[in-house]
């Protein structure tokens, strides 16, 4: 799966959206998520992976100071998907709540 298949956009007729129902429970029950950003996390042809080759500095402090804290390190990388949500830059999001796993 490559950053292509994460859109942001409209549904169209060329793919079938895995769907709010197939999101993590984690992240389909978020306080910090509102219903758009669900919906652009929805909006992709298949459920994404993790992708060893993404470089992002925010994600690693977010990561290095939270190591200790999942709880609250799962509300910063809600906090900070939600950012990127927001700048529809959903491949990145995605990449950015996987780190939770």
């Amino acid at each position: 799966m490559d950053e292509t298949n994460f859109t942001g956009k409209q549904n169209s007729n060329a793919h079938k959206p895995i769907g709010i129902d197939a999101l993590p429970e984690n992240i389909r029950n978020s306080n910090i998520l509102s219903a758009i950003n669900l919906a652009q996390l929805a909006n992709i042809r298949e459920y994404p992976v993790i992708d060893p080759s993404f470089d992002d500095d925010h994600l690693k402090q977010i990561i290095q100071y939270y190591s200790l804290s999942p709880d609250e390190m799962e509300k910063e990388l809600q906090l900070y998907a939600k950012r990127l949500l927001e700048k529809d830059e959903v491949y990145k999001a995605w990449q950015v709540l996987l780190a939770a796993y």
